[in-house]
């Protein structure tokens, strides 16, 4: 089984269930915020903001996504354009990028490079008081 079987399976998964999730939020929650971490402290845990980039999103509006969590906007971006490109390739429609660029090890800038990106986008989180 391909990486793109793979991850095409569990990015379909994950989309579904934070579909579910985010229609369901606002009903759910009743206005409170579900982040236990600035519930308690007042202080944004990396992935603040999420629920509001993907409101943005859907209402077409990228620049108000980026500015509530640049990292968020980009990942959900990214996974959205990757998740139909393995679904091209489950159907056969494309041949597959770079087979095995998905699978370990993972080179060492990415290693150490995504850490200080979200303690960066972290950073960016707190000053802006998301």
């Amino acid at each position: 089984m391909s990486p793109e079987w793979i991850w095409g399976s569990v990015g379909t998964f994950l989309a579904a269930a934070g579909f579910v999730a985010f229609l369901l939020a606002p009903r759910v929650l009743g206005g409170a915020t579900a982040c236990l971490l600035k519930a308690g402290t007042g202080y944004p845990c990396p992935t603040c903001g999420t629920t509001r980039v993907l409101e943005a999103l859907a209402a077409a509006d990228p620049a108000a996504a980026l500015l509530t969590n640049p990292l968020a906007a980009l990942t959900l971006a990214g996974g959205a354009f990757y998740l139909i490109y393995a679904w091209l390739v489950m159907a056969g429609a494309l041949r597959p990028w770079r087979p095995g660029w998905l699978t370990p090890p993972m080179p060492v800038r990415l290693r150490w490079g995504l850490p200080l990106l979200v303690a960066a986008n972290w950073v960016y989180l707190m000053a802006t008081g998301v």
